[in-house]
């Protein structure tokens, strides 16, 4: 072994948590206490070390040992982590290997301090999702690249409904909203665009071939998710609102709305404005709304009020 891969094997062990004393480096190498110091010396010069870590001497164990500087504030480490906990979108295991790469970023010294302050949320820690979602994200993060299509089993709820059989349609895009990751997908034998659930995939079988979307079928999902309201279920529809409000009132709160060119600028009262949302969170929006918009289309969107109001009201018919 020649004197670089002895100096590797050397800053390997230390990196790793290992400490090395003169004893044991002899036992090892075979080498004089001149050479193990003349080792040390290279790795302490070099630069590249010297930017992300020190070299120690403990006078009481009479062993060198590696701290790390931290290239990583630990207050952004500590913020990242608790966000990661609250969101409880990971399992716990992939929690722990995240919090556990994390922390190798941060001062030597700084993370006892990071897993104390985490401890007790961290061991009360209660998952919103079943197994593993980290491959999910790289499966679907390349069918989303490649414009891959797949034919897929979900065994939750799209589109307000249970959904039986297989499907196929092309992953569009990836985000996460309120504990879970979603994926919104382009059915391709409905010509529609759809959100499902990443963890509640079942069977999936990707195909050969890339699939181009039609530019309509691709929703804005930047817009769509900037609002704490958006509620994701149901299929992407494009909204006409009339709002009882003018024109500043309206698009401050109508979601993701802009003025729509059949709004009345001689009407101060009412202002008609359109925009994208997914079905359901725009029926519970409009409903939460009361008598102060009135929906002017889709007409799937009218006809889907019409029921839950018709429903609502037979909750306070006259009849005892």
């Amino acid at each position: 072994m020649n004197s670089s891969e002895r100096i590797v094997n050397i800053l390997m062990r230390m990196l790793c948590g290992g400490k090395i004393d003169f004893d044991n480096y002899q036992a090892i190498y075979g080498k004089s206490g001149r050479t193990f110091q003349r080792d040390l010396e290279a790795i302490r010069n070099n630069e590249d070390f010297a930017e992300r870590y020190v070299l120690h001497y403990s006078t009481v164990q009479r062993k060198y040992y590696v701290t790390n500087i931290g290239i990583i504030n630990s207050a952004e480490v500590l913020a990242i982590l608790k966000i990661l906990i609250g969101s409880r979108a990971l399992s716990k295991k992939e929690l722990n290997d995240v919090t556990k790469q994390l922390l190798e970023f941060v001062a030597t010294e700084d993370q006892p301090n990071i897993r104390t302050l985490l401890t007790t949320t961290s061991e009360s820690y209660i998952p919103a999702v079943d197994g593993l979602i980290f491959p999910r994200v790289k499966q679907f993060s390349d069918w989303i690249i490649a414009k891959k299509s797949i034919t897929f089993k979900y065994s939750g709820i799209a589109n307000g409904a249970n959904v039986l059989g297989m499907q196929t349609g092309v992953p569009l895009s990836m985000y996460y909203d309120n504990h879970h990751f979603y994926i919104m997908m382009y059915l391709i034998d409905d010509d529609k665009t759809f959100l499902y659930r990443l963890d509640q995939f079942d069977k999936i079988f990707p195909k050969g071939k890339a699939v181009n979307v039609p530019a309509d079928k691709r929703p804005d999902i930047g817009r769509m998710i900037n609002k704490t309201f958006l509620l994701s279920g149901g299929n992407h529809v494009h909204y006409k609102f009339s709002y009882e409000g003018n024109e500043q009132v309206t698009l401050e709160n109508v979601p993701n709305s802009y003025l729509s060119s059949d709004d009345d600028p001689e009407n101060s009262d009412v202002t008609i404005v359109e925009g994208d949302l997914f079905s359901q969170g725009a029926l519970l929006w409009v409903l939460s709304q009361g008598a102060q918009v009135k929906v002017l289309g889709p007409q799937s969107l009218i006809e889907q009020l019409r029921k839950e109001l018709k429903k609502t009201l037979e909750y306070y018919s006259d009849e005892k």
